[in-house]
């Protein structure tokens, strides 16, 4: 299409439109409602991007959504989106445009009034996307150039997070069965020896590289459980302290990854863990 005609104006940014279909779209744009109103044409060289509601429900969603957003921040999430779509050469949802817009938002607000939410998972998404997470880190410069408001390194994961889901099938199959995995490996691991492990340690990533091969496995059907060792039961007689720890690790994986983890394994997660301890009681940071 050469020429939009505007159904909505939203704000100086974003309009409602309809395609060659007739199907309602939204637009986003610098600039393109500025001094326009229901009627006037847009033309398609100043649309930065279009996306197109499922069903009438994600439209009246949608329309509430951006109706709320300050323009500032849907202008940040085309700017962040275009680092990732410039340094990474991919293309992003669209979608991605108006959950990023929504997040800034709501991180801004949050910040302003004194509060901030951590993301428990941030050193895996530093470790597992590290390209991603230095463009979302650049990203964070955006923000603050347009607001004046400085967010943490947790807003650069959230991003990432972000930029993850935009990319729906097209990126890897296993993205998120990992870090889910990771992320209940941990959680059990904490919860259990009440521990809070540190994530700046050489050991904890050589944990997390093994729990994403150990994921990657599982999710491509190339695990078996058939392996054996005797590592696990010498390791468990010398530091009985963690057989309750790796036994609650088999059976998470047990229940909610639906594969059966052999002794060789068990062995492994001992000698991870045991590491991992040892780290936080010299006091290491590596």
């Amino acid at each position: 299409m050469n020429n939009y005609q505007i159904t909505k104006l939203i704000n100086n940014n974003v309009v409602f439109s309809q395609d060659e279909d007739q199907n309602e779209i939204i637009l986003f744009g610098k600039a393109i409602g500025f001094g326009k109103k229901s009627g006037d044409l847009v033309e398609a060289a100043q649309v930065l991007k279009v996306f197109a509601a499922a069903d009438p429900k994600e439209k009246n969603y949608l329309s509430n959504l951006v109706e709320d957003i300050n323009p500032i921040y849907i202008d940040i999430a085309s700017e962040i989106i275009s680092l990732f779509e410039s340094r990474l050469e991919v293309k992003v949802n669209d979608m991605m445009m108006i959950s990023l817009s929504d997040h800034i938002s709501n991180a801004v607000a949050n910040k302003k009034d004194g509060f901030e939410l951590p993301l428990d998972i941030i050193q895996e998404v530093k470790n597992i996307y590290p390209k991603e997470f230095m463009i979302a880190k650049a990203g964070l410069g955006i923000v603050e150039r347009e607001t004046g408001v400085s967010l943490s390194e947790d807003e650069a994961g959230y991003i990432v997070l972000h930029y993850i889901s935009s990319q729906g099938n097209t990126f890897r199959s296993d993205t998120k069965y990992r870090l889910l995995f990771q992320e209940r490996i941990i959680s059990d691991i904490e919860e259990y020896l009440n521990v809070k492990l540190d994530r700046s340690s050489l050991y904890y990533t050589r944990f997390l590289t093994h729990l994403s091969f150990l994921a990657a496995r599982i999710h491509d059907g190339n695990f078996s459980s058939e392996g054996n060792s005797s590592l696990y039961k010498i390791f468990i007689k010398e530091h009985p302290e963690l057989e309750g720890c790796v036994e609650k690790n088999v059976q998470t994986i047990a229940d909610e990854f639906h594969v059966v983890i052999n002794e060789e394994e068990k062995g492994y997660l001992a000698v991870h863990i045991n590491n991992m301890l040892k780290s936080i009681q010299r006091g290491d940071k590596q």
